[in-house]
């Protein structure tokens, strides 16, 4: 491996011969961007406001942390998020009672698993995925009873939540340009109390289908990496609250500067917003539509005694504003291994 001068980290930019051996690393290290599709099956407890819960199955920073749309190297690969989410909304419809305020805190652990295939479909390369979540959730907030009075209410949960499938992923690349189009379909498999009787569901009963697509532009000469992958998702209704979340639009984006040929800082961004009103008869608060912004601080890690095979990527991306949804901080750990 060849080592970085001094005066080019200081720089933040790299020799030739260290932007060949950080191509070759990117290529490894691009299943770490998969990793970030474990996100998608996240939910927030399932309360009720727009986007049902104050939240979706698009969690912000779904997209991943380093080379959204860089071509994976063929095989299998296995990742895991630690996720932390503290936030809190005004007004929702929680089993069909008005709620006065929520509190949210949320602790997932998210396994995946793709693999990459070797022969090339439509000139790219094609994957598949799934990622498995499971966590604790606690919520604290006030209910308006039948004649308006005031319950407070205290609940946690700690269940599997929804479970995505990546049956398609293709990605592309030519020169310093990469791209890349994927489908996630995320399953009502987690906990879900349909009496009641538990306020905090870390599944959220029904599904989810998201199509995105990613563009990575990455210069090995400098380190310098921008990504953005917009996406849309679409909604099935909640057989048991008939509340169904309206058509969503998301966009993550990332920048990371290489500091050397293993270490990276950047900006991790989200933005968010609902394209159709909910509807439903379970939809009492009318047809709302939900917003969110939120942006912050990154790093990528490829440690030199993992060959280049080994990812450790972390950010702390809190909400400039939301509306009709939670706003929230969310704090992220992954660690990705490409055998």
């Amino acid at each position: 491996m060849t080592n970085l001068k001094p005066k080019n980290a200081a720089r933040g930019t790299v020799s030739a011969d260290s932007g060949r051996t950080l191509v070759r690393r990117v290529k490894s290290a691009a299943v770490a961007g998969l990793a970030g599709l474990a996100i998608l099956c996240t939910s927030a407890p399932s309360t009720s406001l727009a986007a049902e819960g104050a939240s979706s199955h698009y969690l912000p920073g779904a997209g991943g942390d380093i080379f959204l749309a860089v071509p994976p190297e063929q095989g299998l690969t296995a990742a895991n998020t630690f996720w932390f989410q503290t936030g809190s909304t005004d007004v929702a419809l929680l089993e069909g009672r008005v709620s006065l305020g929520i509190d949210l805190d949320l602790f997932l652990n998210l396994a995946s698993l793709s693999y990459t295939f070797e022969k090339p479909v439509l000139g790219g390369r094609y994957t598949i995925g799934t990622a498995i979540p499971f966590g604790y959730a606690d919520l604290e907030g006030a209910l308006t009873g039948p004649l308006g009075g005031r319950i407070e209410f205290s609940d946690d949960s700690f269940d599997l939540s929804d479970i995505a499938i990546i049956p398609f992923q293709m990605n592309w690349t030519t020169g310093r340009w990469s791209f890349k189009l994927w489908e996630s379909i995320v399953a009502p498999t987690g906990g879900y109390d349909a009496s009641g009787a538990d306020l905090a569901n870390l599944g959220r009963n029904y599904w989810s289908f998201d199509t995105v697509g990613a563009v990575t532009w990455f210069n090995p000469d400098s380190g310098t990496e921008v990504s953005i992958a917009p996406g849309v998702m679409f909604n099935t209704e909640n057989p048991d609250t008939d509340y169904e979340t309206g058509t969503e639009f998301h966009v993550d984006f990332v920048a990371n500067q290489f500091l050397s040929e293993t270490f990276a800082l950047g900006l991790r961004g989200y933005y968010y917003r609902q394209l159709t009103g909910d509807s439903g008869s379970g939809a009492t608060l009318g047809d709302f539509k939900s917003e969110s912004f939120g942006i912050g601080p990154g790093f990528v890690w490829i440690p030199g005694f993992g060959g280049g095979r080994f990812t450790v990527l972390g950010k702390w991306m809190p909400d400039l504003s939301a509306d009709n949804r939670f706003e929230s901080d969310y704090v992220t750990l992954t660690g990705a291994w490409k055998f």
